[in-house]
């Protein structure tokens, strides 16, 4: 990964993504912004407890950095599971718009499309829209992104654990595939930073649900996905100084990587970004290491006009 610095703030870029200059994307850091501690600074949820007009500003802050606060902004509820929200016509804005008394904020003259509580809940969103921005809020969870520039397709996924059990990785690629055709030797994907194995401690009931020995009350895992879901999560025992005997550790880039991989993406187009959230809480929000109180960095994901 790539990163990039423009004034105070900052973001990471996948380096197979820059060779396309029809998508815009950008994985950003905690670094800028006007949230204050424990958010500090460019935190873009309101719902960790950060007042609205803090995160409105970092919202904008960050759509007017990658050049993109004129264009809608797609967002999604998310609920750790592998519903697909697809944005197929120009006239489906509304199903993204403000779930407030108010369509749009107004900061400093400049309306704001972005969603603060979204009606739409899932945790993939397609389209080929352009001119339209995806984006999704991140705070250990893996991001996952997808492009295939075949089809012109772009797509956000959110890997947390639960959605990594329930197969988001093989959802997202399936929904490509059946809603615009994308073949799955043409999708590039970019695992952005989330927490790595080294600092991801589980349960055992975590790996039962892995590989299919329990299953989900809500939401329960698609039987088609289950045999990939098995065989994609890793798994480590891990010795800790702080324990008297070795914890399970879930590394969730690889196993995400590794449905990816089960969904038909080629090796050499997944990239990952060798970056754990929870080591470097100083560039990223971690929801495990700052026990909850923090914020959410941005991955924005956007389809331009070939004009």
């Amino acid at each position: 990964m790539i990163e990039q610095q423009r004034d105070t703030v900052s973001y990471v870029q996948f380096n197979h993504f820059l060779q396309f200059p029809e998508i815009t994307h950008g994985v950003f850091t905690r670094q800028g912004g006007y949230s204050q501690t424990p958010y500090a600074g460019l935190n873009v949820s309101w719902s960790s407890g950060d007042s609205i007009e803090n995160v409105m500003r970092n919202r904008l802050l960050i759509l007017q950095t990658m050049g993109l606060q004129s264009s809608p902004c797609a967002t999604l509820w998310q609920v750790h599971g592998v519903d697909v929200a697809v944005l197929d016509r120009p006239d489906q804005w509304d199903d993204w718009r403000m779930d407030w008394p108010h369509r749009s904020y107004t900061l400093e003259d400049q309306e704001l499309m972005w969603t603060l509580k979204p009606r739409r809940k899932a945790d993939i969103i397609i389209t080929r829209q352009e001119n339209v921005t995806l984006a999704l809020s991140f705070a250990d969870c893996t991001p996952i992104l997808l492009y295939d520039p075949v089809q012109r397709v772009i797509a956000v996924a959110h890997g947390g654990w639960r959605g990594t059990a329930r197969g988001v990785a093989l959802a997202a690629v399936e929904a490509m595939r059946e809603q615009f055709s994308c073949q799955p030797r043409t999708i590039y994907a970019g695992l952005a930073p989330s927490i790595g194995p080294c600092c991801y401690e589980v349960s055992d009931q975590v790996r039962r649900l892995f590989h299919g020995e329990e299953e989900f009350e809500e939401m329960p895992t698609l039987a088609r996905y289950r045999e990939a879901i098995r065989e994609s999560a890793v798994f480590s025992w891990r010795q800790r100084d702080t324990r008297p005997t070795p914890t399970l550790h879930l590394d969730l880039l690889e196993t995400n990587r590794n449905q990816l991989l089960a969904a038909g993406l080629l090796p050499e187009h997944i990239e990952l970004p060798g970056i754990c959230t929870g080591c470097d809480t100083t560039r990223f929000y971690s929801h495990r290491m700052e026990q909850g109180k923090t914020g959410r960095f941005p991955v924005v994901f956007a389809l331009r006009s070939e004009s």
